[in-house]
C-alpha cells in the first residue's frame, strides 16, 4: 500500500489503524449502554442522595450553630408520627374481594352434612353468618394455576382444617379471625387468597405502594412468612419485601422503590417507612388487603397504638384477617375496631394445645431443676442424637446464664432473646434449623411462629405466666402432625400460674399430676381467703401515650424556646397546649422522661419567669425545658475551637487547637457511650483528633465544691487543625444526640427504669 510520501505502509500499521476504528466504535456502543443501565438505577440513588442530604443538612445545622441534644433529639421523634388519612378526601380505585364460586359438589351438600365435615375436620366452631363450606380439595378454592402446580411441589396433599374452612371464607370477601392450634398451617391459609386477591388488580405503577401487608410481632416471623411467600412469588410474577428493626433500613427502601406487592413487616419497622423522607418512600393507597398474624400479640404490651395508626390510614373498605393460636375473650372488643362483620372460625379451640404433644409437668423446687434438666437432655441425645431442643426461660439474664452454666456441662447451645443484635438472632435460628445447633435456650420472643421441622423437645425451664404464653411455647413442638414432648418445671412459689397451666391441660385432655392439682387448690384457697389474687392474662399494656405526651412536652418546649408566634401554631395544638397548662402540676416536672437526669443546677434551684413577652401562666414543664435547653446551649456556645497552645509550647505540643465538651449531665447511656474505649479510639481514627476523658462524674444536683479544683466530667479534644477538632466534635455529637433519644424513648416506654441513669436489666422487644 502506497502513502502519500509515495512510501509503501506497512501492512500491520494498516491493521492496528482499522482495530483503533473499531475499538472507538465498541467503545461508544458500551457509553450508550451503560447510559441506558444507569436510568433505571438513577431514580433509586437520587432517592438514597435525597436521604443523606437530610441527614446531612441536620448535621451542618448542627455543627454551625449547636442547638441542644434533646431538642433535636425531639425532632427526629417528631420524624416518626405517622399523620392521619381523611379518607373522605381520597378517591380509592374499586376493587374486587369476592372470587369464590361454590363447587358443585360442595353446592349439593345439606346442612347435616356440612355441620358433620366440620366435626371431622378437627371440630370447626363458626361465630357470623353466611359462613362458605369448608373445601376438601385445592382444586376447590379457586386458584390460580400457577398456584396450584407450586402447591403440588410443596406436597401439601390436602387443605388442613383451619386452611379448608379460613380459605373460601377470605375468598368471598369476608374479614375473619382464625383461631387453631399451633403448627395447623395458618400462614398458608392467608397467603393463598392474598395471591388471588392481588393478581386480580391492576399492576403497581412507579411510586405505588404495596397491595397486601402482612404484619407481624416479631422479627422472626416476619422473615419466616417471607420465606414462605417466596416459594410462590417467581410463578405468579409478584414481588415481597420484608421489613423489620435491627436491619438497615436503606435497604429495604431500595427494595420498596424498585416496586412490591407485598410487605412483610413488624409495626415499628412499618411507621418508620411510611414517614421516611417525609412519606416519599412509599404509602397505603393502594393496600386492599391487611393481615394481622398472631393478632393477640400485637394488640398486647403496647403495640395497639402502633398498628391501630397503620390500620387507620388504610382505605376503610379493605379486607383485613387475624391470625392467632389463642384469642382470649379481651381482644374481641379490640377486633371489631378492625374488623367489619367478621366470621370467626375456631378449630378445636381458642387456647388449645395440639394433641400431638405429650404434655409433663413437674412441681420441684428451684434448686433442682437445673439436675433434673441435665438429666432430660441426656435421655433425648440417648434416644434421638439429631433431635432439636428448645429451652424457655423468663429473662435475657437467665438465658445467658443458663447458655453458660450448660456449656460447662459440656452441652453445646446458643441463646436468643430481644438483647441480642439482629445478626445474630438471624445466625442463632438459621444455625438451629440447619442443624449445626441443637440447643437452643430463648425467652418468648421464639414463642411466637418459630417452625423448625426436627424440634422435638420444649423445655420450659420458667414456668410461662400466663395460659396463653403456655400454649404457644408448648406449640413449637409437636407441628404439622408430628410428634413432640413439652416439659414444664413449676415451683411451688409460682402457685398463681398454676390455675392456668391445669386448665390447658384439661382443654387439651393432658395428665393433671396430684401435685400440680394440690398447687392449684391450694392457690384457689388463698384467694378465696383474700390473701392472694388470680394472675393477669397478660394482656392489657400500657401503650405509647407516655412516649407521646414525651414528644409533645418536647416539642412545645422547642416551640417556646424558638419563639415561635402564636399564630404559627395550629388551633388545635393550641387546645393542647392549654390543657396542659392546666392539667400538669410543678411537683411532675422532675418525672418527666428525659429531664430529670439532666436538670442543671439552675433549673434545681430556681425557674426563672420566661423574658421573651409569652404571657407568665406558662406551661412549668415548658419553663423547666427551655431552662434546661438555654442551659445547655450557653455551654455548647461556650465549646468553640481555640487555638489554645502558646508559642513557646508548640514544639513540645503538636495539637493546637482543643475544645471541651461536658458530658456530666447527659443520660447515663450517653454518657457511657462516648467515653467507651472503643468508641473513643473509633472517633480518633475517623478524625484524627486525640480525645481524653477528665473531670469526676456529679450525680444531679450535686456541684463541685468552691476551690476544689474538680470540674464534672468533661472530654477534652485536641487536633493539628480547626477542621480535625470540628469533625471530632460532631461526631461525638451525633452519638450524644443518638444516645440520648434512645434513653428518653426507653424511660418513656418504661417510666421508673434505669434507661437515664445506672444499670438496668434488658427489655424484650
Amino acid at each position: 500500500m502506497q502513502t502519500d510520501n509515495g512510501e509503501e505502509e506497512d501492512p500491520l500499521d494498516a491493521f492496528m489503524k482499522d482495530v483503533e476504528v473499531e475499538v472507538e466504535q465498541l467503545n461508544e456502543q458500551d457509553k450508550k449502554r451503560a447510559k441506558q443501565v444507569a436510568k433505571g438505577k438513577n431514580k433509586v440513588d437520587k432517592f438514597e442522595k435525597a436521604i443523606q442530604d437530610e441527614d446531612d443538612a441536620e448535621d451542618e445545622e448542627l455543627g454551625s450553630d449547636p442547638e441542644d441534644i434533646l431538642a433535636l433529639a425531639a425532632k427526629k421523634l417528631k420524624k416518626k408520627d405517622l399523620a392521619a388519612v381523611d379518607h373522605s378526601q381520597i378517591r380509592y380505585e374499586p376493587f374486587r374481594k369476592d372470587f369464590y364460586i361454590e363447587p358443585p359438589e360442595m353446592h349439593e351438600m345439606t346442612h347435616d352434612q356440612v355441620d358433620l365435615l366440620r366435626v371431622e375436620l378437627g371440630g370447626i366452631k363458626i361465630r357470623g353468618v353466611e359462613c362458605p363450606k369448608p373445601i376438601q380439595k385445592w382444586t376447590h378454592a379457586g386458584l390460580p394455576a400457577a398456584c396450584l402446580q407450586i402447591i403440588k411441589k410443596l406436597n401439601f396433599e390436602k387443605p388442613t382444617p383451619i386452611q379448608s374452612q379460613a380459605i373460601p371464607a377470605i375468598m368471598a370477601g369476608r374479614d375473619v379471625i382464625g383461631v387453631a392450634k399451633t403448627g395447623s398451617g395458618k400462614t398458608i391459609a392467608f397467603l393463598l387468597p392474598m395471591f388471588r386477591h392481588i393478581k386480580d388488580q391492576r399492576p403497581l405503577e412507579q411510586m405505588e405502594g404495596p397491595i397486601a401487608i402482612i404484619m407481624t410481632p416479631t422479627r422472626e416471623l416476619a422473615v419466616q412468612i417471607h420465606k414462605e411467600c417466596k416459594h410462590f412469588l417467581k410463578g405468579l410474577n409478584l414481588r415481597a419485601v420484608c421489613a423489620y428493626g435491627g436491619s438497615p433500613i436503606k435497604d429495604q427502601i431500595a427494595e420498596l422503590k424498585r416496586g412490591a406487592e407485598i410487605i412483610v413487616c413488624t409495626p415499628g419497622r412499618m411507621i418508620d417507612l411510611l414517614c421516611a423522607n417525609s412519606g416519599r418512600v412509599t404509602n397505603l393507597k393502594r393496600v386492599t388487603y391487611l393481615v394481622l398474624d398472631e393478632a393477640d400479640r400485637m394488640f398486647d404490651m403496647g403495640f395497639e397504638p402502633q398498628v391501630m395508626k397503620i390500620v387507620n390510614n388504610v382505605r376503610p373498605d379493605r379486607q383485613t384477617v387475624l391470625f392467632s393460636a389463642t384469642f382470649p375473650r379481651q381482644m374481641e372488643s379490640l377486633a371489631r375496631k378492625v374488623l367489619k362483620r367478621p366470621l370467626e372460625i375456631t378449630v378445636g379451640g381458642r387456647s388449645v394445645v395440639a394433641q400431638d404433644v405429650a404434655q409433663i409437668v413437674e412441681v420441684r423446687e428451684d434448686n433442682t431443676k437445673f439436675v433434673r434438666l441435665l438429666e432430660i437432655l441426656g435421655q433425648q441425645y440417648n434416644d434421638d442424637p439429631d433431635a432439636r431442643t428448645l429451652i424457655f426461660v423468663d429473662r435475657q439474664e437467665a438465658a445467658d446464664n443458663l447458655l453458660r452454666d450448660l456449656i460447662r456441662k459440656g452441652y453445646p447451645c446458643m441463646s436468643l432473646h430481644g438483647g441480642k443484635d439482629q445478626l445474630d438472632r438471624d445466625s442463632t435460628i438459621a444455625d438451629f434449623k440447619s442443624g449445626v445447633c441443637q440447643l437452643l435456650i430463648a425467652t418468648s420472643v421464639a414463642a411466637r411462629g418459630l417452625d423448625v421441622k426436627q424440634l422435638k423437645l420444649v423445655i420450659n425451664f420458667e414456668c410461662p405466666n400466663h395460659m396463653e404464653d403456655y400454649v404457644h411455647r408448648v406449640g413449637r413442638t409437636g407441628r404439622a402432625g408430628n410428634k413432640g414432648t413439652a416439659y414444664t418445671f413449676i415451683t411451688p412459689e409460682q402457685d398463681r400460674y398454676a390455675m392456668d397451666i391445669v386448665k390447658a391441660l384439661k382443654l387439651s385432655g393432658g395428665h393433671v399430676s396430684p401435685e400440680l392439682q394440690a398447687l392449684a387448690d391450694g392457690f384457689q384457697e388463698k384467694v378465696k381467703a383474700g390473701s392472694a389474687t388470680y394472675s393477669g392474662s397478660g394482656f392489657g399494656g400500657k401503650g405509647l401515650e407516655r412516649l407521646d405526651e414525651a414528644r409533645d412536652l418536647v416539642k412545645k418546649a422547642q416551640r417556646k424556646t424558638y419563639d415561635v408566634s402564636d399564630d404559627e401554631t395550629s388551633e388545635e395544638e393550641a387546645e393542647d397546649d392549654d390543657h396542659l397548662i392546666r392539667s400538669v402540676k410543678k411537683e411532675e416536672i422532675a418525672t418527666v422522661p428525659g429531664i430529670s437526669s439532666i436538670t442543671p443546677k439552675s433549673v434545681a434551684v430556681n425557674i426563672s419567669p420566661p423574658t421573651n413577652g409569652h404571657s407568665t401562666d406558662m406551661n412549668p414543664v415548658a419553663v423547666a425545658a427551655k431552662d434546661i435547653i438555654a442551659d445547655i446551649n450557653a455551654r455548647f456556645k461556650e465549646n468553640s475551637v481555640q487555638g489554645t497552645v502558646p508559642e513557646a509550647d508548640k514544639a513540645e505540643n503538636a495539637a493546637e487547637y482543643s475544645v471541651e465538651i461536658e458530658i456530666n449531665d447527659y443520660p447515663q447511656k450517653a454518657r457511657w457511650k462516648v467515653t467507651n474505649k472503643e468508641q473513643i479510639s473509633q472517633i480518633t481514627e475517623l478524625t484524627g483528633a486525640a480525645i481524653t476523658t477528665r473531670g469526676t462524674y456529679f450525680a444531679p444536683g450535686r456541684q463541685p465544691a468552691p476551690g476544689s479544683g474538680e470540674r464534672k466530667l468533661y472530654l477534652f479534644v485536641e487536633g493539628e487543625n480547626e477542621y480535625v477538632v470540628e469533625k471530632a466534635k460532631n461526631e461525638i455529637k451525633r452519638i450524644l444526640t443518638e444516645t440520648t433519644l434512645s434513653a428518653i424513648e426507653a424511660e418513656a416506654r418504661n417510666p421508673g427504669s434505669t434507661s437515664l441513669g445506672g444499670y438496668g436489666k434488658y427489655s424484650v422487644v
